[in-house]
């Protein structure tokens, strides 16, 4: 089944391995890619998903050059998840992140306590929260086991 897939990412090596399991998980599948909080918010805001993939952390623009992307956005992604909740629209999300632990305006959160906060503000569209590690598997996994309700 084809199915339209959105992934905002900014980190090149995350997002080419997180291409590379859609390839296998979702091989019928149409995704669009976005790398940033602006470029994620333009793609939510004028189409729809069968499936929303997103960093926590982004920059507020696409990257080019030796261009920083301007302001990084330490929550970014979760930004970007109330826009899609506000809108009423049921895609579901799924978070994916290199962090263990989170700090935002003096407060800490660790990954769990990130989780929890993500599943109250995202309702029912917040599928799950994946801790990414490149070097090993288990990401793919826990990927498979939050998105299978999707397939």
């Amino acid at each position: 089944m084809n199915r339209k897939i959105l992934l905002i990412e900014d980190n090149e090596h995350k997002r080419d391995r997180i291409l590379a399991h859609l390839s296998e998980a979702f091989p019928a599948s149409t995704v669009s890619q976005a790398r940033s909080y602006a470029s994620g918010c333009q793609l939510v805001e004028s189409d729809e998903f069968d499936l929303v993939i997103m960093d926590i952390s982004l920059p507020t623009y696409d990257r080019a050059g030796r261009e920083g992307g301007g302001r990084f956005r330490s929550n970014g992604g979760r930004e970007i998840a109330r826009k899609i909740v506000r809108r009423k629209v049921p895609t579901p999300i799924v978070f994916l992140t290199q962090y263990e632990s989170f700090s935002d305006r003096g407060n800490s959160l660790s990954l769990k306590e990130l989780g929890e906060l993500l599943a109250q503000e995202c309702g029912a569209n917040f599928r799950g929260l994946v801790y990414f590690d490149s070097s090993k598997s288990a990401w793919k996994f826990e990927f498979d086991r939050l998105i299978k309700p999707v397939k």
